[in-house]
């Protein structure tokens, strides 16, 4: 009996001892501690730097370090995969530390943050990466000679494409249930909201091909007219061509009956 309880005690022990290993300790000054959370940090261990900044930010709040273990502590999360605490944490630093020198690349990363966070699928909700648009272009308002500024265009365009994606496979859902007024709703949304978008020439043929499917060929015309005008070298080009020739007899025939 006695040496089973001995064996619980060493078993409990070890247990005690392996919760708390993932825990950094705390020390007695701020510079220390922050050479501790760093130390954390550089090694990926985030976990254990996100429980060290805190601690560094929580009992040195007036010391010259905290914004940037701030800074570290929002990274810290993002390294995590945590991007929704992570955008919450680079916030906090653009409200309560203004003037730091990380000010500019925590701007960015909010909205770095939001396009993490957002679902890969395009069809799923996207609110996420409606949100990084917004702080991208707030980002590039505030910093135009900023290094980052390509970067953050280039997520704007992704998000924005992303975006168009969705409203395109909407109205191509209705093209195949032969609602041609329905989809062309939002085919024309991609072309208003998402010209710089590879989905707006897509847009613009399917509503082509939706008037010519209703025998509207007038305004089917119009619009596979428009397509080549617009997108030249498009690979649609050689169908829209197809298309006109088909109807071009057509037109021929009904002016000749009008």
């Amino acid at each position: 009996m006695k040496t089973r309880l001995l064996i619980l005690g060493i078993m409990a022990l070890l247990m005690i001892s392996g919760c708390t290993s993932n825990k950094t300790k705390m020390v007695s000054t701020v510079d220390e501690q922050f050479r501790l959370a760093k130390g954390e940090y550089d090694k990926g261990k985030f976990f254990n730097s996100i429980d060290a900044f805190q601690r560094v930010i929580f009992n040195f709040p007036g010391a010259t370090v905290v914004d940037t273990a701030q800074y570290y502590l929002a990274h810290s999360y993002y390294g995590n995969k945590e991007f929704e605490l992570a955008a919450v944490e680079f916030n906090r630093l653009l409200v309560n530390y203004p003037r730091s020198a990380f000010i500019d690349d925590a701007q960015y990363m909010v909205g770095a943050c939001y396009m993490k966070n957002s679902p890969s699928h395009f069809a799923l909700d996207q609110e996420d990466l409606k949100r990084a648009i917004v702080a991208m272009e707030d980002f590039i308002i505030d910093n135009p000679d900023s290094p980052l500024k390509a970067d953050a265009q280039a997520s704007i365009h992704e998000a924005r494409t992303k975006l168009a994606r969705k409203e395109y496979e909407n109205g191509v859902t209705y093209f195949k249930i032969y609602s041609y007024a329905a989809s062309r709703v939002y085919f024309q949304k991609v072309i208003d909201e998402f010209t710089d978008t590879e989905y707006a020439s897509k847009s613009l043929f399917k509503i082509a091909e939706s008037f010519y499917k209703q025998k509207n060929y007038t305004e089917s015309k119009t619009k596979f007219d428009s397509f080549l005008s617009l997108y030249p070298d498009d690979e649609m080009v050689e169908k829209t061509r197809k298309y006109l020739d088909k109807m071009s007899d057509k037109l021929n025939g009904e002016n000749a009956a009008g």
